[in-house]
């Protein structure tokens, strides 16, 4: 218990963007088909996409602490299960469903890593660098792309943070 804590207290200590303007972001979905995490994170990397780092930045903090814990809780249960990676690329039906039902690792994941982006596009490097880490964590997350195929932020943030401290 005491890893998670600290992960996210870790996680809410840089959220030194957040003010005001993240309170204009509704955290809940008004999308039947779409659930509260799935709309915040899919906000988040449709503002990244348009280039509008901060209010990406912002998105992602006003949102995070409403979804951290159960992402870090689930990566906890799937690192002492010792479950192995969900694939990535184009996946059957069946193991579309399975990645899916981890919501909480899937959209948490897809939101650090935009953050994390998001501070490196603004210059904030030491700060994208704690964002990179604590996706790295979530390393069970999957990103759907509407091309047909799932991705992993995890394995992207590695990439990226490892190019960040060389």
């Amino acid at each position: 218990m005491y890893k998670i804590h600290f992960f996210l207290a870790l996680a809410i200590s840089i959220n030194i963007y957040a003010n005001n303007d993240y309170e204009k972001f509704e955290c809940y979905s008004t999308d039947p088909e779409l659930g509260d995490s799935a709309h915040w994170a899919t906000a988040s990397i449709d503002l990244f996409s348009k280039n509008k780092y901060e209010q990406a930045i912002y998105t992602v903090d006003a949102c995070f602490k409403l979804f951290s814990y159960d992402a870090v809780v689930m990566q906890k249960k799937f690192n002492a299960a010792n479950t192995k990676l969900p694939p990535d690329g184009r996946v059957s039906r069946k193991e579309k469903k399975k990645i899916q039902a981890n919501w909480a690792v899937n959209d948490v994941s897809l939101a650090l890593w935009t953050k994390a982006r998001s501070l490196e596009e603004i210059g904030e490097i030491e700060l994208s660098k704690i964002a990179y880490s604590q996706c790295i964590f979530l390393s069970h997350g999957m990103a759907w792309d509407p091309q047909g195929w799932f991705w992993s932020p995890a394995s992207d943030c590695i990439q990226r943070g490892q190019k960040l401290i060389r």
